[in-house]
């Protein structure tokens, strides 16, 4: 499409979340690992409207229809593809630039994603290594040591160190096929401004990388060494934005902590990579850090994807005045139950581990105050409530300015938004001794002044199903298996050519999985689905997802031996659409006589392999 590059749609899914943009029209409610909803688009006695948050995807089974969040907003709010981009796009604070669809990259391109995730991942190893056994290394592990990091530890995060020399990285790649200006779209080299050679960017420092969900490096954070260091060397530096990282869309250590975080439905957010470390090195599994920037929306729609309750841990030194306003509107507009941790003055979370013990930072944490409490203390603070009026007025006027950032109620708003907004006014009213009425007028004044969009009432019905009844069963099933095994689609596109498959949907979608592969994409679910445009096909893939869910459940045999059987069945029944062409231009003296012979010495060697007869040897 050329009004919308696949980078920025693919930032769009990746930042909008399925269960707020649902949740933003219908009340949601939790069932299980889902949500439900009573659909619009039909007289719904009970929920049956489905929100899977794991595979962003929904379904109505009663509407047979689904999809993904485009679809959904396509369906909601009766617009085609691109209106739907384009509003989701607004939504997500996504640029969609126009102009013509930019050429696909190949394998040693600096735009070339793969390449630089391989680029990324050798830096990563060559860091690595450094630390483990270089001499030039000895101040670091000496560094390590000291912060009383264990070798397991460093090992589990990769911990790596880049001497403190400008071009040890850049002639180590010259012998590989890393380019100086991939490593530099891979975030690891500079380009110097007066010379314009590259350098190492992050010499002289421990290196810590940076892994997205699927723990693929996608950048790198350093920390200068003291011995290293001159009064105008930052502390610590992440990579620069590239094609892989961005420090709004990722947070350090949500790999090594997603399983834990999914578990106790808990997530602790602190702010560097030594406390991530440390707390995990003590025990404490669901920690992740923010990248040198403040938590914000994206992270949190991030997070809440695997947490019910999120708990901001802020270093003693700050005493909890940093960011209240914008720690309030995450809390308002978010609908996520955060909670904020302030230690005492002096302590970071990592050096607190190490005094307390893992039962000691439990503790606190089970003390985090939610996120509006904390605002609350914080612009009250040093403030005579009933005597200094002025001064309480502007605290007031301050929270209730965070208050009116959330959405409006409505008629379509979940009852847990409605409580969580009454809640908090009927805290401000009681806290600043006013009536909560004046404080809801106060509220709608606020909100008067801009101008949010009026939801549109439900369409009705647009999209129809495929006959299902004319879909190849083989071939659903190889799409259900690719799906839920995605581990598996390389084998399966390397010996299927698209064109053996014969349902036109089920191909459609097959072809998706193989234009994204090329250009060297992970093929999970979630990425094909956003691929597909068409509302059907989306839905299509929704259901097959599902059914393939339960299917695996009750599988007899693993995924492999299963594969094995559907590929099998799909080229033999090639290789018996090949036979009968064979056998009508036999019967219609198509051939010439030295090729009918070849044709039927053809026919003979397959049907002997078919029954497993050995071939005829030699005299």
């Amino acid at each position: 499409m050329s009004f919308a590059s696949q980078e920025a749609k693919e930032q769009i899914r990746r930042t909008v979340d399925i269960v707020d943009l649902v949740g933003s029209y219908l009340p949601l409610q939790r069932q299980g690992s889902a949500y439900v909803a009573i659909c619009p688009w039909h007289d719904d006695a009970r929920p049956s409207l489905q929100v899977n948050p794991a595979r962003q995807s929904w379904k109505c089974w009663v509407c047979d229809i689904g999809g993904d969040i485009f679809s959904f907003i396509m369906q909601q709010e009766g617009l085609d593809f691109r209106e739907a981009l384009e509003m989701l796009a607004e939504r997500a604070g996504v640029v969609l630039r126009s102009g013509p669809a930019q050429p696909k990259t190949l394998p040693g391109d600096p735009n070339d994603k793969q390449t630089l995730f391989s680029a990324a991942a050798w830096a990563m190893q060559q860091f690595r290594e450094c630390l483990l056994h270089s001499a030039e290394a000895a101040p670091a592990r000496e560094y390590l040591q000291q912060r009383n990091f264990t070798a397991d530890a460093c090992a589990q995060f990769q911990v790596g160190f880049s001497p403190n020399e400008w071009q040890w990285l850049v002639e180590r790649a010259a012998a590989t096929q890393y380019s100086a200006a991939v490593l530099k779209a891979a975030g690891v080299l500079g380009t110097s401004t007066k010379s314009g050679r590259y350098y190492d960017f992050f010499k002289g420092r421990v290196i810590f990388p940076i892994r997205d969900t699927q723990s693929r490096t996608i950048g790198f954070g350093g920390r200068v060494l003291p011995e290293f260091a001159t009064d105008k060397t930052a502390k610590y530096f992440n990579s620069r934005e590239t094609r892989l990282f961005s420090k709004s869309d990722n947070v350090y250590g949500l790999d090594l902590a997603r399983d834990a975080i999914r578990k106790s439905k808990e997530v602790v957010v602190v702010e560097g990579y030594t406390d991530v470390i440390m707390a995990h090195q003590h025990g404490l599994a669901n920690v992740v850090a923010v990248l040198g920037t403040a938590l914000g929306q994206r992270h949190i729609r991030l997070l809440k994807r695997y947490a019910d309750t999120i708990t901001l841990v802020l270093d003693g030194d700050e005493a909890g005045q940093r960011r209240t306003n914008e720690v309030l509107e995450l809390f308002v507009a978010g609908e996520v139950d955060l909670r904020i941790l302030t230690l005492p003055a002096g302590a970071d979370p990592c050096d607190f581990v190490q005094q307390e013990g893992a039962e000691g930072m439990r503790l606190r944490l089970r003390g985090a105050v939610d996120a509006f409490e904390h605002a609350i203390e914080t612009h009250t603070r040093g403030v005579d409530l009933v005597r200094d009026t002025h001064r309480a007025n502007q605290a007031l006027e301050a929270l209730l300015g965070v208050v009116a950032k959330a959405p409006r109620l409505t008629a379509h708003t979940t009852s847990s938004k409605t409580v969580r907004e009454r809640q908090v006014l009927a805290r401000l009213a009681r806290e600043f001794r006013v009536d909560d009425a004046m404080l809801r007028t106060r509220i709608k004044e606020i909100r008067q002044q801009a101008s949010p969009r009026t939801p549109a009432e439900p369409t009705p019905l647009q999209t129809k199903s495929y006959d299902r009844s004319l879909l190849d069963p083989t071939e659903v099933e190889l799409l259900e298996m690719m799906a839920v095994h995605p581990e598996l689609c390389d084998n399966v596109l390397e010996e299927i050519p698209t064109e053996l498959i014969t349902s036109g949907p089920i191909r459609e979608i097959y072809a998706r999985y193989r234009e994204v592969a090329e250009a060297g994409e992970a093929v999970d679910f979630s990425r094909i689905l956003s691929d597909l445009e068409d509302p059907q096909l989306k839905n299509l893939f929704v259901e097959i997802d599902e059914r393939a869910t339960s299917k695996e459940e009750a599988a007899q045999e693993d995924a492999a031996t299963r594969l094995r059987r559907l590929l099998d069945g799909i080229l033999d029944r090639q290789t018996e659409s090949s036979r009968r062409e064979l056998v009508a231009g036999l019967e219609q003296r198509q051939f010439e006589d030295q090729e009918e012979l070849d044709v039927l010495r053809q026919l003979v060697e397959e049907e002997r392999r078919r029954h497993g007869i050995p071939a005829p040897t030699d005299g």
